[in-house]
């Protein structure tokens, strides 16, 4: 069943958050309202009409400079992280970035502040469309986890598409789908196979696929800003017959 609600930690909060920002183009319009609503002091910003970056003063400089792309997407990260947000504040905020309703919330184990995010996920229905599997970037979305939980299930198979590495900082990274035996991403998931029809895609391993293919859309938010039409009422959805799983 998918998860209606997610309850993250503050931290969480402000991961998901950057996640967010950097997922898609620069968001020109929800960085303005995010940032008359951080009240940030000595920040002003303007847009222009048309172009995907904002006019920006900070710091010491009194001259605005255009910042766009990857630039524009750092500096609205720190904005978030250097804000000192209370959870009201970060719920609000949240609110602004998801789309969708959230709420101040204790954790039932730690007792801690967290945000109760909702994810409309109730409305999704997959299409088996396959588009998330052929034309999203999922490269870096394999997780510990999942290549523990493989390893323990001695899916050699699947693990073999997959290349471990550390990023510019460090960090263990897991790579998919990379072609066994070269540095080479396949063009597209070696493991989504043709349906019975034109229009529709099967997940040959769909009971042990990474979290990353499991929880996709996530959100109703970020199944528009995908492409993805699971929850479009009016799109077909045709029946899978009995004994082929579900795609994502």
């Amino acid at each position: 069943m998918a998860q209606t609600h997610l309850l993250l930690t503050l931290s969480q909060a402000l991961t998901a958050i950057c996640l967010d920002f950097r997922g898609y183009e620069p968001q020109t319009m929800l960085f303005c309202e995010v940032l008359r609503a951080l009240g940030a002091p000595g920040v002003t910003y303007r847009r222009e009409p048309g172009k995907a970056g904002l006019w920006l003063s900070y710091g010491n400089q009194g001259k605005m400079r255009w910042l766009e792309g990857e630039a524009l997407v750092d500096f609205m990260c720190r904005q978030i992280e250097n804000a000192n947000l209370d959870p009201e504040h970060l719920s609000l905020i949240c609110r602004m970035v998801f789309q969708t309703p959230c709420r101040v919330d204790r954790h039932p184990d730690t007792g801690q502040p967290g945000i109760v995010v909702q994810t409309d996920m109730a409305a999704f229905q997959c299409r088996q469309c396959g588009q998330c599997c052929r034309r999203l970037d999922y490269r870096d979305g394999m997780t510990e986890a999942d290549v523990e939980r493989l390893k323990k299930m001695g899916r050699n198979d699947i693990l073999a598409w997959v290349r471990t590495t550390r990023t510019i900082r460090g960090d263990i990274a897991h790579r998919i789908w990379v072609i066994p035996g070269t540095n080479e991403f396949a063009p597209t998931c070696p493991f989504l196979k043709k349906g019975v029809s034109p229009q529709r895609w099967i997940c040959s391993i769909h009971e042990v696929k990474p979290d990353i293919c499991r929880h996709y859309p996530v959100s109703r938010k970020h199944a528009l800003m995908t492409g993805c039409p699971g929850f479009d009422i009016n799109a077909p959805r045709q029946p899978a017959p009995l004994g082929n799983p579900p795609n994502k």
